[in-house]
């Protein structure tokens, strides 16, 4: 029983990170979108801030999300791994299905920042806890 108790919340603090996520990317997305626009950014700079948007919405993201203190490496890799499939799909449906380049930029650095991302607030949640 504990077990099952266990994976259900495990579950629901890795979609709760990807939902967070996902809303703090598009909120920073949407913002840099209106900066590029006013400030005439060259267009080299584009990738760079958006691999660092996806990085720091998995941190915030996991941050608020997780609740449950074990499992950090694997919930943390498993909610950047989600998190980027998600967003994928999301961008890919708002243009259309038109004009889709998968990232392996964002294959590797996404698991790899949840995972840290998931050690990080484990270890603090449950420093806090004691």
């Amino acid at each position: 029983m504990e077990k099952s108790t266990n994976f259900k919340g495990n579950l629901l603090d890795v979609l709760k990170a990807v939902l967070f996520s996902t809303l703090i990317s598009l909120g920073l997305i949407l913002i840099f979108a209106i900066i590029i626009k006013f400030a005439s950014l060259p267009s080299n700079v584009i990738l760079p801030v958006n691999i660092a948007i996806k990085i720091l919405s998995v941190l915030i993201g996991t941050l608020i999300g997780f609740k449950q203190t074990q499992n950090g490496l694997l919930k943390g890799a498993i909610t950047g791994l989600i998190y980027m499939l998600f967003t994928f799909f999301i961008f890919a449906a708002l243009s259309g299905f038109k004009d889709i380049k998968f990232s392996w930029i964002d294959l590797v650095t996404l698991p790899v920042a949840g995972a840290i991302a998931g050690i990080l607030t484990v270890n603090l949640k449950s420093r806090r806890n004691r």
